[in-house]
């Protein structure tokens, strides 16, 4: 008999779901983390998760539905993301939301803070703080109330246990020695492959040479582990890329996805725009690299104010990251920029913004017009988590290339395919985390049964 009823490798998003889930059910769940003190990217993400027919979206009338994010995602990344993985993370990602305030015991929300490109309706949930790290904590806390979930930290999973090509368990690094843990099932949520160099470099070419934000141990192992027994992968060179990245940090602070919908614009150091703002945040990633010297994102103050309400936003307020409540001459001092450039870069703005002609670069949404006092930061691209991986079915069973199931092994979050569809440009801002609580809620489901 197996030690455990399942063994779940990495806690973060989709590893603590899964545990939660599976213990809710009866399972006997041991949650292995190398190192808890460690950012996992449920921490370094800004704490948004999109679900598509939840009852706070009931509750401030917005209508929606999993079919019409399911159409959203559709119109984002086309057609490559696999049929049934949408249809299991569209319906999921609610499941998801309710399980998280129903037994998890979390205070979940409808953000109204900005509409973000790619969702056609409200549907960015999350705690009171908007923030990642409070996200991770709350999880984390529920996490170790749970009797039946036995928390190992310091436990470094260094491969997979297997017979005859079922998976039987994990092996395990502790304190110095190497130990076999047994389980009836396995769920690897050991992240994507963002800080795995050749895997980028192999994979998505055009991201390999960007700043890594993500969590270190997303190294790509799980991935690989599956991948000798036969696993079969899609859409490997997706990513979300991040262009909000503060550049005058000490790297890895940003600015969060939501400046574009209230009303920012980006410059270069030539004074002038060279993108529509309002694209998917992560396709825009490939446009602020290409500036030579960094760009500068600038908004007022309404914007300001509106922005603070989201974690990652504050916490680059409060690291000095973000200039503010000065005039355009000050500005231009501020971050080397020819002044008369950019006044009428700003004037151009603002008339577009007010309807007054179409932007040649082909921004469509604005908001209000900037205006003085204005604030800024110098900005570059990053990359933040991957998005492609193993293929699974609707329990989070990882698949062979003929559509059979690996006996014994799921998997959810990075080291899954997401629903990004193929590059940077499918990504929408909430849908990784939609993926890693679906999926975990998934595996959860299918090692409790």
């Amino acid at each position: 008999m197996a030690d455990w009823d399942l063994a779940v490798v990495g806690a973060g998003a989709a590893g603590m779901l899964g545990a939660l889930r599976a213990e809710a059910g009866g399972a006997r769940v041991v949650l292995l983390e190398r190192d808890a003190d460690a950012s996992s990217n449920l921490a370094l993400s800004g704490g948004l998760f999109s679900a598509a027919g939840s009852r706070w979206q009931q509750a401030a009338g917005v209508e929606d539905s999993p079919a019409r994010f399911a159409a959203d995602i559709r119109e984002k990344a086309g057609r490559a993301v696999p049929p049934p993985l949408l249809r299991r993370v569209t319906e999921g990602a609610r499941e998801a939301a309710h399980f998280l305030a129903d037994v998890a015991g979390l205070p979940i929300h409808l953000s109204r803070t900005a509409h973000f490109p790619g969702h056609s309706a409200p549907r960015l949930h999350a705690t009171p703080a908007e923030s990642g790290t409070e996200l991770c904590a709350l999880l984390r806390d529920a996490v170790r109330r749970r009797p039946g979930i036995t928390w190992m930290d310091g436990a470094d999973a260094t491969a997979l246990l297997a017979q005859q090509g079922q998976v039987t368990g994990v092996e395990v690094s502790a304190g110095g020695t190497r130990r076999p843990v047994a389980a009836t099932w396995v769920l690897l949520a050991t992240g994507g492959f963002g800080g795995g160099v050749e895997l980028r470099a192999r994979h998505m070419p055009e991201a390999a040479g960007a700043l890594h934000i993500g969590s270190a141990a997303s190294d790509g192992r799980g991935i690989g582990w599956m991948q000798q027994l036969g696993a079969a992968l899609d859409c490997m060179d997706a990513y979300q890329g991040q262009p909000h990245l503060c550049r005058e940090g000490r790297g890895g602070e940003r600015l969060g996805a939501a400046l574009p919908a209230l009303g920012a614009v980006m410059v270069n150091l030539a004074g002038r725009r060279f993108a529509a703002e309002d694209m998917g945040p992560s396709e825009l990633t490939a446009h602020v690299l290409a500036q030579a010297g960094g760009a500068v994102e600038i908004w007022d103050a309404a914007a300001q104010d509106a922005a603070l309400r989201q974690g990652p936003f504050r916490a680059a307020v409060e690291a000095g990251l973000v200039w503010g409540r000065g005039d355009l001459s000050a500005l231009a001092e501020r971050f080397g920029l020819p002044e008369q450039v950019l006044a009428q870069t700003l004037a151009d703005a603002a008339g577009f913004a007010r309807g007054e002609g179409a932007d040649p670069l082909g921004r469509l949404r604005w908001g209000a017009p900037l205006a003085a006092p204005f604030f800024a930061a110098a900005i570059t691209g990053g990359l933040a988590h991957t998005q492609g991986g193993v293929l699974v079915d609707a329990g989070a069973r990882v698949l062979r290339p003929d559509g059979g199931a690996i006996p014994g092994l799921l998997a959810a979050g990075g080291t899954a395919c997401g629903v990004s569809g193929r590059g940077a440009a499918g990504y929408v801002p909430g849908n990784g985390l939609a993926q890693s609580f679906a999926l975990g809620l998934a595996a959860g489901a299918t090692a409790a049964r």
